[in-house]
């Protein structure tokens, strides 16, 4: 388990080292079993980060974290902890490792819908290869404060060269997607002032 979980470290940082020549060459040899194993890695990691960052000072909103399972967990956290007496920096690593967990499959969808939508050729797998590897940079380094921007979007835009190598979805339409996703996102927080993840009093 060790050396599976030192392989998935070393996998990671090819992937955010090289992350052209990981998708063109490795992503697509890889089993969906090493793929789920590697998320779930990634956001154990994520899930143990957070709340010690979180005991630090710093708050998992949307200047402080890279995904929305941590802005989620933040906040419903104190709830659980009012609720059954068990800290709330508990709450917030199960809920972290919880929701990544969760919106695993949905995301696989919604990406495995929209690259077949945009020409893409892959099935299933594929998809599960185009969430999976370009979350990386938000799910290694999510918990790192003032992270959201840089690792977020890093993240984001790693997602038009996976559309590309692992979907065959050609490079114009997989920009104008990622593009369109990524404005869509950083309007959305704009326009709601980001309140719509963290409580009032809750910080």
């Amino acid at each position: 388990m060790f050396q599976s979980a030192m392989g998935d470290l070393e996998t990671a940082k090819r992937m955010m080292v090289k992350p052209y020549d990981f998708l063109m060459e490795e992503a697509s040899a890889r089993s969906p079993r090493e793929a789920v194993r590697y998320y779930v890695v990634l956001s154990l990691i994520l899930a143990t980060l957070t709340p010690l960052i979180n005991v630090a000072g710093f708050p998992s909103d949307v200047i402080h974290a890279s995904t929305n399972a941590q802005m989620g967990a933040y906040k419903y956290s104190p709830v659980l902890e009012e609720r059954t007496g068990f800290s709330r920096h508990l709450w917030t690593g199960l809920l972290t490792f919880a929701l990544m967990l969760v919106k695993l499959p949905i995301f696989v969808a919604f990406f495995h819908v929209f690259a077949r939508l945009l020409g893409g050729k892959g099935g299933f797998v594929e998809s599960l290869g185009v969430v999976v590897y370009p979350a990386t940079p938000a799910m290694l380094l999510g918990w790192v404060p003032y992270s959201d921007f840089i690792f977020g979007l890093w993240a984001g835009f790693l997602y038009v060269p996976a559309l590309r190598y692992l979907h065959g979805v050609p490079w114009g339409r997989a920009i104008a997607f990622v593009t369109f996703m990524v404005g869509l996102q950083i309007l959305y927080v704009v326009l709601t002032g980001g309140g719509w993840l963290i409580e009032p009093g809750l910080r």
